[in-house]
């Protein structure tokens, strides 16, 4: 009774140090990639900056243990992976890391950012990519004509009996908003 008391104890003990081949709860990370580009001035549809990632990785079974993880980040265009926008982060339980990335992305282009993670047990989490993130014009630029057009037509109409009072340029009688 005793020998097997104490190999169910034994067998308890070393399921706890062992991980189970597969884990229960999926692979967590937290933080992820990240980009940050502007409009080249010298072209107009080549955008260029930053793309990386910061995060912390840990097994979904056993909460506040790190995990190895590489996390690959990307940019996509209009639903295609940009070129030369793909990189890819490593570490025992946490990934940093930043490079240059440029891509071309013509005016009203869905532009998203994307990442997959290769857990160190096997598992992966890819995720599709997540709603676009720009670049968007705020406000669009149909509002930006209407405003502009609005404020020449003000313009015009209350600029002429300013004058009489003193306003010698349509600038100085009522500030226009311009889009172009």
């Amino acid at each position: 009774m005793k020998r097997l008391l104490l190999a169910a104890v034994m067998a308890g003990a070393s399921a706890l140090a062992a991980p189970a081949a597969h884990a229960t709860r999926p692979d967590v990370i937290d933080g992820g990639c990240f980009f940050n580009t502007v409009a080249d001035p010298s072209t107009s549809d080549v955008q260029v900056g930053v793309i990386g990632d910061v995060s912390v990785t840990r097994t979904g079974d056993v909460p506040f243990l790190p995990i190895d993880a590489t996390v690959s980040c990307w940019v996509e265009v209009n639903g295609v992976e940009a070129p030369g926008t793909r990189f890819s982060y490593s570490g025992p339980g946490a990934q940093a890391g930043a490079d240059r990335a440029s891509y071309a992305a013509a005016d009203g282009a869905i532009v998203a950012l994307c990442q997959s993670v290769e857990f160190a047990d096997g598992t992966s989490k890819v995720e599709p990519c997540p709603t676009p993130l720009g670049p968007f014009q705020v406000p669009p630029q149909p509002i930006l004509d209407l405003l502009g057009a609005t404020f020449d037509f003000v313009d015009s109409t209350a600029c002429p009996p300013l004058a009489d009072l003193g306003a010698t340029e349509p600038a100085d009688c009522l500030p226009q908003l311009k889009s172009r």
